[in-house]
């Protein structure tokens, strides 16, 4: 893994006001083999304009109408020749200079692991709050779902688990990541440190209740009814309001308690800090 290529791919559509920041969050990592996508849904503010200021240090601009975030995420993966790859959306942007060089350090340090993620902060005007990113099993992924801005993934776990289904408007990368990991055995591993900082207000955040069926759906298909149940302990309301549209048993459930992410990697010991859950 060292000196591996990262891929980092930035879908945006009309964020002249928060597109600026994210590029320059990418160009100026001391780690340099990085190869930058952005890809834009035809943008009629002044987007476009931002993106092609910084045209010689991005590696792919790729401008038109899409079919909604998860279509132009997966439009980014078809142009992504890294070993890496990591989205980053318009309005986030990585912590310090340094965070690629941790990454691929990380890589190296656990390097039989498909996927590696870290903490967030999450951020907007009035302040911010560092968040952990730990998730201490499968379990605990459901309860607390996760943040795809903190997470590096192998090319290989794309090549085997697929890309994003855009049947999905919101939880398409929630998705991903259990089937990834409970359905094809990609092994993840925890880095205590922050990776990304995370704009409040985001699509999932805006319209994630609008859409918590799709949640629901994905783990049930995914992990079974034992699954559900993990979920409807943390989320009873939304839960209960899905037991109508459930009509069949989809197969034996996946024994959730036997699939485990790993432990906490060992820290990279100059950036370590204390978690505070979110």
């Amino acid at each position: 893994m060292v000196d591996n290529k990262i891929s980092i791919i930035t879908v945006c559509l009309n964020c002249g006001g928060l597109i600026d920041r994210t590029i320059k969050s990418v160009i100026d990592q001391t780690y340099a083999n990085v190869q930058y996508i952005v890809i834009d849904g035809g943008s009629t503010d002044n987007t476009l304009n931002i993106i092609r200021k910084y045209e010689d240090k991005i590696d792919v601009i790729l401008s038109g109408k899409d079919k909604g975030i998860y279509d132009a995420m997966n439009k980014g993966l078809e142009y992504a020749t890294g070993d890496l790859i990591y989205y980053l959306n318009a309005g986030d942007y990585l912590c310090d200079n340094d965070v690629l060089k941790n990454i691929i350090e990380g890589f190296n340090a656990n390097s039989d692991s498909d996927i590696l993620y870290g903490d967030y902060i999450y951020y907007d005007d009035d302040g911010e709050q560092r968040c952990s990113g730990y998730r201490a099993g499968i379990p605990d992924l459901l309860r607390r779902g996760y943040c795809h801005q903190t997470i590096f993934a192998k090319k290989s776990a794309f090549v085997k688990c697929g890309k994003f289904n855009t049947d999905y408007k919101i939880y398409a990368d929630f998705d991903w990541l259990l089937r990834a990991l409970v359905k094809f055995g990609q092994k993840m591993s925890y880095i205590s440190i922050p990776i990304a900082y995370y704009l409040k207000g985001g699509e999932s955040e805006s319209h994630g209740d609008k859409y918590d069926y799709e949640r629901i759906e994905i783990i049930q298909e995914t992990v079974g009814y034992q699954g559900l149940f993990s979920f409807a302990i943390s989320y009873p309301t939304s839960f209960c309001g899905y037991l109508m549209k459930i009509s069949r048993n989809k197969g034996e459930p996946a024994k959730i308690h036997e699939i485990e992410m790993r432990n906490r990697m060992p820290c990279i010991e100059s950036r370590a800090a204390e978690e505070n859950e979110p």
